[in-house]
């Protein structure tokens, strides 16, 4: 049962982030860039091609959700650690300004693999999507629109 409900942890947690990452990340990884991007979850070290990042917040939220999930499903302890690669592709970033606001959009797209490892087996599990992030791509004025 264990081995099965942790397989099940490591699929979700790349379904987990494809479908809705957190919008704080998206503009973290705006600000970053492309590249390739790996999470510690448990202890929340991240870095960016190879270099420390302030933690994102997906590593705390994931800790918190594994561990939520650990009891529920009556998992004993064993985890050594969970980690994330993510190799994130991003492209037509844009600001938009309006009432002394930025607004950015950006595209993403974005292949996830997760590792669970415990203490007798490593469980994997990967991901790939794509994701629109941000206000359309239309004009933002700053006077609304004539009404006709």
């Amino acid at each position: 049962m264990r081995r099965k409900v942790l397989q099940d942890f490591a699929n979700a947690l790349c379904q987990k982030f494809i479908d809705l990452p957190n919008g704080d990340d998206l503009a973290s990884f705006v600000e970053f860039g492309s590249g390739t991007y790996d999470l510690d979850i448990l202890n929340g070290d991240s870095t960016h091609n190879g270099r420390p990042i302030a933690p994102l917040r997906i590593c705390g939220e994931y800790r918190e959700w594994l561990l939520n999930q650990q009891t529920k499903h009556g998992v004993p302890p064993g985890i050594l650690r969970v980690g994330m690669r993510i190799s994130a592709l991003i492209s037509d970033i844009r600001a938009k300004t309006s009432y002394g606001h930025v607004f950015r959009s950006a595209h993403f797209n974005f292949e996830c693999h997760s590792e669970i490892q415990t203490d007798e087996k490593t469980y994997s599990g990967h991901k790939r999507g794509a994701k629109i992030w941000g206000l359309p791509a239309t004009r933002v004025d700053s006077q609304p629109p004539a009404v006709r």
